[in-house]
């Protein structure tokens, strides 16, 4: 067992346990060694990391989206800001409120009661293990806030919230550095003390050994590293995933001398990449996984927190489509309580590109294992339904069973909905999509087409306005009236078909988009009437719809 001793001074410790109870103290040393690696073909490199020192002093609670630029009294608001304004922000910043919108609703709050605010210059680095951090150091950052509370009665006062950040940042070439600053062992830091600015308050806080990436020191290769990721197969800087298979990720590395049970959280997550074409150095977003499956939490950060610390591997079902890529990221977390009032919270992320791939020899294995070798072709029609195994393998269906063909788009009207769950005509259409498959081996073309005469000849419905009388205006060139709003009837108009991408929590996907021309009656009362976004396309009801695919170069 690790036992460092954490020397903070008396002073504190004392001052905390006379005036507020353990559960509820509000002085705070954290410290967090902040890391991130990559692993790609070639091996694992560090990608950039933080030491972060954070002190908080006093605590203030609001419901965040009631701040108001003005007071407003009790019951004003039938919500959960019925309480009313009680606090009045007066310096700093506190979440969302600022001096913009400085009026809060405020449901806890206890100010600070050891440490002065505004003295950033007198915060100090006094100790620190063996290594190369400069010291006595400065550098910290003030936050501190102050609120006036409770403005609902006479007896107002103000309550001083006390925040300091120290945020040292290592680049992606200074790995090295960072492991010969920041290690483990007791650093002490002295700030300055409430109502007496100039004599300091010295707190000493840990951190203890974390796993790092896979390197090679004084001859011992050690740390982690994905091991297999699927068949470890990479295409263009990505492991490949399977469409039609469960993916399994196993790795090794974490070992109980740099891993704690009883402090560290083991997370997985697929993330989604900012710049796909950069796999080894594009970052990700933090707040959107596309698994577990979340977007725009809140300012969370969606992901799987598994059994155990010692985990050494773990499966996706095949339920992403073809053609994503994204970042698999394993996230280690500590959350330890090295003292009174300090904390290790260091955090290490281990990441890896993956890409999912469609692979028709994966469909053939699952749905023609038994097919004879001939009937296995890629252009073969085994179930005798119309439908050779490439469309079938396109579109999803079975090609060993007639029953199972690919569905026709079928149009039909969608309805929006706002925020509060009532209907809107912005975003509602009379129409249907079509996803086009990305990510197939081999690559395939896929061509969204139309039949006036039940199937007896087809016409390709590729980007465009239709009109009934057959004629057709190219989106490039489109006519004036189709780009405002209320849109003016357009005579004899049939469809908007266009082709975009798509993307909903970092799964980008190409999208053949078929739309009715609204036909807004501009002379009604109420031009958000339902049948004007419900449109029917006249002379379009007995029509029918079809994907068809083919080969690149074979029709």
């Amino acid at each position: 067992m690790i036992r460092i001793k954490t020397l903070s001074l008396p002073l504190i410790s004392a001052l905390v346990a006379s005036t507020i109870t353990t559960a509820t103290a509000q002085v705070e040393l954290q410290l967090n060694s902040e890391k991130t690696y990559r692993q790609s073909k070639k091996g694992i490199y560090f990608k950039g990391g933080t030491f972060k020192v954070r002190l908080d002093d006093g605590h203030v609670s609001t419901i965040g989206f009631c701040d108001d630029p003005n007071y407003y009294p009790p019951g004003r608001y039938i919500n959960a800001c019925s309480p009313g304004t009680s606090g009045f922000l007066s310096m700093g910043n506190l979440d969302n409120a600022d001096v913009q919108r400085p009026y809060l609703v405020i449901t806890e709050l206890q100010d600070a009661i050891a440490i002065a605010p505004l003295y950033e210059d007198k915060i100090k680095l006094l100790a620190a293990p063996a290594s190369g951090l400069p010291r006595p150091s400065g550098g910290f950052g003030d936050d501190s806030s102050a609120v006036y509370y409770n403005l609902h009665t006479t007896n107002v006062r103000e309550y001083g919230i006390t925040g300091y950040f120290l945020n040292r940042k290592y680049t992606k070439n200074q790995r090295d550095k960072f492991e010969r600053e920041i290690v483990p062992g007791a650093y002490r830091y002295s700030f300055p003390r409430l109502n007496n600015p100039d004599m300091p308050a010295p707190i000493t806080a840990v951190i203890y050994p974390m796993l790092e990436g896979k390197a090679k020191k004084n001859n011992r290769v050690s740390g982690f590293e994905f091991t297999k990721v699927n068949k470890n197969k990479w295409t263009d800087g990505y492991v490949e995933l399977s469409y039609l298979k469960p993916n399994s990720y196993n790795w090794a590395g974490l070992t109980p001398n740099v891993v704690f049970a009883n402090v560290d959280r083991l997370y997985f997550s697929l993330r989604a990449l900012r710049n796909p074409a950069k796999p080894d150095s594009s970052d990700v977003f933090r707040d959107t996984s596309i698994f577990p499956a979340f977007t725009n939490s809140a300012g969370d950060n969606p992901r799987v927190l598994l059994s155990n610390p010692y985990v050494k591997s773990f499966i996706t079902p095949p339920i992403i489509p073809s053609g994503t890529r994204a970042i698999a990221e394993l996230e280690l977390q500590r959350g330890f309580q090295t003292g009174g009032v300090t904390y290790d919270l260091s955090n290490r992320k281990f990441q890896i590109p993956v890409a999912v791939f469609d692979r028709y020899t994966e469909f053939v294995s699952l749905y023609l294992s038994k097919a004879s070798k001939k009937n296995k072709g890629i252009l073969e029609d085994p179930d005798k339904d119309g439908y050779n195994n490439l469309t079938e393998w396109i579109l999803e269906s079975e090609p060993s069973s007639a029953a199972s063909i690919p569905a026709a788009p079928q149009p039909a009207p969608y309805q929006a909905v706002d925020i509060i769950g009532g209907p809107t005509p912005f975003g509602s259409y009379y129409g249907f999509n079509v996803d086009i498959k990305e990510g197939t081996v081999p690559k395939v073309t896929t061509t969204l087409q139309r039949s006036k005469d039940q199937g007896k000849t087809w016409e390709n419905f590729v980007d465009g306005y239709y009109y009934a009388n057959g004629s057709y205006t190219d989106l490039n060139d489109p006519p004036e009236e189709t780009l405002t709003f209320p849109y003016l009837p357009v005579p004899g108009v049939d469809w908007q078909v266009q082709t975009v991408r798509t993307n909903i929590r970092g799964i980008s996907r190409v999208q053949v988009q078929v739309r009715s021309m609204t036909h807004i009656d501009v002379n009604i009362d109420n031009y958000l009437d339902e049948d004007n976004w419900y449109y029917q396309p006249p002379g379009a009801t007995g029509h029918i719809y079809r994907v068809k695919v083919t080969l690149p170069n074979k029709k």
